[in-house]
């Protein structure tokens, strides 16, 4: 039982307060998210809730020299074993179609007749452009032909320094400036963007903003409402509080959340190209990015797309994919629940049947439309 003494401490404690003004406060962030910018009253209450947060994480901080110690050897031992790791996407082809990005991974369609159209693949945060090695060969045995980019901070990039960090902004201009290249070299393709999570947020974004150069949008899982919200922001919100830049490997922890299966998970730990250490700072500029999608889809007045939510994401809520597609302006739209899918449906190293039965059927129908 607890006396008074106990009680007024527990409840005049930094982290008691944190994590109660955090609480209070979830409404005001939910609606944030839904607004173009943040009021003054709501940047108080999450600069507050994150000093707080970050007042009471501070002891632990400084005591944190013993597990920095064993990280730097886990990092070593790692970095020991980085040969037996595999790179994805090494059996398409390179291409270099914009100066001073990395290149591009290009999957050729297949079979004598003309290419039907171009699919431009977006990939999720903390992945990169080979992890579309599987869907890529398979749509260009269908006909079609396949890039993929590495977005800023990841993939190629990760070696650029500054210019290489995650910035969305710049990424959204990389993929305005990628396809009115690929537009330019062929004015009658048909170039369509298939985005997942984060990537799918983007496809959405570029597909609000240009429209006459794009034909037609595939975004999986861009719905941003995550499972375990709440202790998300906390454990995030700490360190983004102390430690805003530094990475911490909470990628594996995602990648064990929006996948069951244990097949996919090791082929993504084990894929040199993924980064699973991911500053907080990074984190929630994705999250905070993925609860604008909603008002992204509003803005999509005519253009085609397909929303695509896997059920067994345990990252994802579908919900959250379902209110992206009920906000969507255009009449030419379409859902998919795959029900084997999880948070990776096209960035699997098998895609599921159903999905790619649909997403074939889907780009078939609009490249004969558009």
């Amino acid at each position: 039982m607890w006396n008074p003494v106990t009680l007024i401490v527990v409840i005049f404690s930094p982290v008691f307060a944190a994590n109660l003004l955090v609480i209070l406060s979830l409404p005001i962030w939910k609606k944030t998210m839904d607004k173009p910018a943040f009021r003054p009253t709501q940047v108080l209450v999450l600069a507050v809730s994150l000093c707080l947060i970050g007042a009471s994480s501070m002891p632990s901080c400084y005591a944190a020299d013993a597990e920095a110690e064993t990280k730097t050897k886990t990092e070593a031992k790692t970095e020991s074993s980085a040969s037996e790791k595999s790179l994805r996407g090494g059996d398409a082809d390179k291409v270099t179609l914009v100066e001073d990005m990395p290149p591009l991974l290009f999957w050729k369609a297949q079979g004598d007749a003309a290419s039907k159209g171009t699919v431009l693949c977006l990939h999720e945060l903390g992945m990169h452009k080979g992890s579309f090695d599987d869907l890529g060969g398979k749509l260009s045995k269908e006909g079609y032909d396949v890039y993929s980019m590495d977005l800023r901070g990841f993939g190629g990039w990760a070696e650029r320094g500054k210019e290489g960090r995650m910035d969305l902004k710049n990424t959204l201009a990389d993929i305005k400036v990628t396809v009115e290249k690929l537009k330019k070299d062929d004015p009658d393709k048909q170039i369509f963007l298939l985005g997942e999570a984060m990537g799918g947020a983007l496809a959405l974004e570029a597909a609000s903003k240009y429209p006459d150069i794009i034909a037609g949008t595939i975004s999986a899982t861009p719905g941003g409402e995550h499972f375990n919200t709440f202790s998300n922001y906390l454990s995030v919100g700490s360190k983004m509080a102390v430690m805003p830049n530094k990475r911490y490997n909470k990628g594996e922890e995602l990648v064990a959340l929006g996948t069951p299966k244990k097949e996919l998970q090791e082929a993504i730990k084990n894929d040199a190209g993924v980064r699973l250490d991911l500053s907080p700072r990074e984190l929630i500029a994705c999250q905070f990015y993925m609860y604008k999608t909603k008002r992204f889809a509003k803005r999509i007045k005519t253009m085609p797309v397909l929303i695509v939510q896997g059920e067994r994401d345990g990252e994802s809520r579908p919900d959250g994919s379902r209110k992206v597609f009920d906000n969507l302006s255009t009449d030419k739209k379409q859902y998919l629940s795959v029900k084997d899918g999880d948070h990776y449906v096209y960035e699997d190293t098998n895609v599921n049947d159903q999905a790619m039965k649909t997403t074939v059927a889907w780009l078939d129908k609009h490249t004969s439309t558009n």
